[in-house]
């Protein structure tokens, strides 16, 4: 029983040692969850759904009640007879399609393409997102090793001070030198306090993205993607706006020639007054009528040959901006591509540049410790190889940042 206790706490203990660890990708999708005009979509979907239920409510009967009274300075004398100079009427009229050309339904298509058009737009608004998320982990990435380079820098030089710290108490270096050592490392804190100030910055402006909180604790960790191909299809939401644009612009010109097609309903009108059809008879009374109407706007076939090269013109103006946009895109692939391997052939070389700093500042620090060359000197060679080793990190997170532009210029983010 004990050693199962000791077991248990030793899980208990290795999880809450455990660090949380952030996926730029999880970046992505958190960002995207957590960003305020994601609450758009809901509206989009209810204004949607009442614009299709107010287009259904075309086929339901439509309903005029009127009501009027009017009075005759004249009426007509017929055989001897005259008829009352006040007259009353109320009626319910009713009118029902029975045949409107598809038109009903072609607007609930427009409608439907509409709400649709919306969402995307929405998508492509979020998608712009990535950007700008990729820009701040890279900055803290970077951030975090200019604080890491300052540590190895404050290190040495503690290491230098201790070991000249004798030979200043027994005058053989001049004190200067480790007053220059001293100034080198107050100079380092301050570079380190400034840089802490901008990561917290940097923590916040991302945790309010993602809506989680982000610390020195929380562990960055980048997508590995070592093939690109930059001949991969492109997967944007701008694509998806082209063609529902073109959806809609078909729908909205079948809707135009579907104006030109003839009406059929039924119509029926009951009343209550006098004088009615019977106009002998002008007792107040019941009456009613009924028919079917037959309408064709015979107008709207003057101007379809107009629309119909309208509508080919605007199809081919959707295809030049897709055309355009898949090009640039494509631009920007070769140039993604281009520096993602140019970044890995300088960091085959950056290892080699580090080692060949290093055994220089070896050699210098003996040289100080001797006496031969002044501290400015070897900050000199001690500047570099932190440089060096700097340079390595920087050029690591720009090929982070290079594989993170080249996925989001291709669309391959979900």
């Amino acid at each position: 029983m004990k050693k199962i206790l000791l077991i248990m706490i030793g899980f208990c203990k290795l999880g809450f040692a455990q660090t949380d660890q952030l996926l730029l990708d999880s970046c992505y999708k958190m960002a995207k969850r957590n960003y305020p005009l994601v609450k758009q979509k809901n509206l989009i979907d209810e204004l949607e759904k009442n614009a299709l239920d107010n287009a259904n409510k075309s086929w339901l009967p439509r309903l005029n009640f009127t009501s009027k009274a009017t009075y005759q300075s004249e009426v007509i004398a017929f055989l001897g007879r005259s008829f009352p100079k006040d007259n009353y009427m109320t009626a319910i009229d009713l009118e029902q399609n029975i045949f409107d050309g598809g038109q009903i339904k072609s607007q609930k298509a427009i409608e439907h393409l509409n709400g649709e058009n919306q969402r995307i737009s929405q998508e492509v608004e979020l998608y712009k997102l990535n950007d700008r998320i990729t820009q701040l982990y890279c900055s803290i990435l970077l951030c975090r090793e200019n604080i890491k380079v300052i540590d190895l820098f404050k290190e040495d030089i503690k290491a230098r001070k201790k070991n000249l710290e004798s030979a200043v108490k027994n005058g053989l270096t001049l004190e200067s030198t480790l007053f220059e050592l001293e100034a080198e490392e107050l100079k380092a804190e301050q570079n380190q306090s400034e840089l802490k100030e901008n990561l917290k910055g940097l923590y916040n402006t991302l945790g309010m993205y993602i809506g989680v909180a982000v610390s020195d604790a929380t562990i960055l960790v980048s997508s590995d993607l070592s093939n690109l191909n930059s001949s991969s299809k492109i997967n944007r939401p701008e694509i998806k706006l082209f063609e529902t644009q073109k959806s809609m612009l078909e729908a909205r010109h079948k809707m135009i020639t579907q104006l030109a097609l003839p009406k059929l309903s039924f119509n029926a009108q009951g009343a209550y007054g006098r004088p009615g059809p019977n106009f002998l008879n002008q007792n107040l009374r019941f009456f009613a009528q009924g028919g079917i109407n037959l309408r064709w706007n015979m107008a709207t076939l003057y101007t379809m040959s107009n629309e119909n090269k309208s509508f080919a013109i605007n199809q081919k103006l959707i295809d030049v901006q897709k055309e355009t946009f898949e090009f640039n895109i494509k631009t920007q692939l070769e140039q993604h591509s281009s520096q993602v391997a140019s970044l890995k052939d300088i960091l085959l070389k950056d290892d080699l540049i580090i080692e060949k700093r290093k055994s220089i500042c070896n050699t210098s620090s003996k040289q100080l410790e001797n006496g031969s060359i002044t501290a400015s000197d070897y900050i000199l060679q001690l500047d570099a190889q932190m440089q060096a080793l700097l340079n390595k990190k920087i050029h690591e997170i720009k090929l982070i940042n290079a594989i993170a532009n080249f996925r989001i210029t291709a669309g391959t983010i979900n």
